[in-house]
Order: structure tokens, then C-alpha cells, then sequence
């Protein structure tokens, strides 16, 4: 319960300690125990692990926002994903692991000072994340605002603008990052 409580405040590396001390609870009389119980109160390993697994991601995301680089998260990420069972929700993490993997580079390539080979790298990106991954949405459009301003592109702040746009309006994307996108695109 208080990780789900400082997952929601937006406290993710106080979340992540707390869901990792709740995968300790699982014994096999415990399980026993609650399968009899009221089986909507209480969660499986699996759901704490595809959650840590989510609040790593979630981590890595907020670095990314800020142009930082996230292996550290991402393997914690892929160590928690080894322990769930396959399935299609294991294969999605598996897809946005592997993203966000990408997205990690392409944030060590522009802070390397190589934005003409970002944005190459970026369509790539593109191309290969799945297309209802809203995080990664957010970012293109953080990474083309940084890269349009780092090359002095115009053409690449009017895409950004326009993504940034269809976001908020046609998606429905209003949220914390949106609005601050607004603000750094047209600061």
C-alpha cells in the first residue's frame, strides 16, 4: 500500500524500494492463505514484479524527460522482468524495456553534442516503438524541442509544436509533462 501511495504523489524512487521489500512477503503458505481469502485485496508475485517493473520504467522516463541517460533503472527493470511468466504482458515490457533502452542512447548522443545523429537515431526509434506507448510519445517530442533548439532548426520546432499539439488536444494528453513542454517550446 505505500508504494502504490508514493507511485501515485509521483515519489517513484521511494516507490521502488518498498514494491522490491514487498516481493519478500510471498511464501507458499502465505500464497495458500490468500488464495482462500479475499483474493481482490491482496496481490501475486506477478503483479509486484510487473509492477516494480513499471516503476522502473516510470523512473526512467522522468530521467529521459530531462535528457539523462537511465541504465541503471533499465537493468533493474530487466532483472525484474526475468522473474514474470511469458505472456503478452511480459512481452510488451520486454518491447518497452527495449525502447527505452534506445531512448537511453539517444540521450547520451545528444548530450554528447550530436543532435544531427540524434535525430537520425530518433527515427529509428520511432519506428520501432510500439505506437500506444504514450511515454516515449512525450519524449519525441521532448527530444525534437532539445534537438530543434540545439541545431537552430525552425522546421524541426514547428514538428514538435504540431506532435505537441495533437498531444494535447486530439489525444487528450494533459498532463504535468505537456504543459512543460509548452513552456520549454516556447521558451
Amino acid at each position: 500500500a505505500d508504494g502504490y501511495e508514493m507511485f501515485n504523489q509521483g515519489n517513484l524512487e521511494k516507490a521502488y524500494p518498498l514494491f522490491k521489500e514487498a516481493q519478500t512477503t510471498f511464501s507458499s503458505a502465505l500464497n495458500f492463505y490468500r488464495r482462500f481469502a479475499s483474493s481482490e485485496s491482496h496481490v501475486n508475485p506477478d503483479e509486484i514484479h510487473e509492477l516494480t517493473v513499471s516503476v522502473c520504467l516510470s523512473i526512467a522516463h522522468e530521467q529521459f524527460f530531462d535528457l539523462k541517460t537511465a541504465d541503471e533503472w533499465l537493468n533493474r527493470a530487466d532483472e525484474e522482468l526475468k522473474n514474470l511468466p511469458d505472456g503478452e504482458r511480459k512481452t510488451d515490457l520486454t518491447h518497452s524495456i527495449a525502447t527505452a533502452r534506445d531512448v537511453s542512447r539517444l540521450c547520451q548522443t545528444f548530450n554528447d553534442g550530436n543532435y544531427e545523429q540524434a535525430m537520425k537515431d530518433l527515427l529509428e526509434t520511432e519506428k520501432k516503438a510500439l505506437p500506444t506507448d504514450q511515454d516515449f510519445f512525450i519524449f519525441e517530442i521532448r527530444f525534437l524541442i532539445a534537438c530543434g533548439k540545439a541545431l537552430g532548426e525552425p522546421a524541426i520546432l514547428n514538428q514538435a509544436r504540431e506532435l505537441l499539439f495533437f498531444a494535447t488536444t486530439d489525444a487528450g494528453i494533459d498532463n504535468e509533462k505537456t504543459r512543460s513542454l509548452w513552456v520549454t517550446l516556447t521558451n
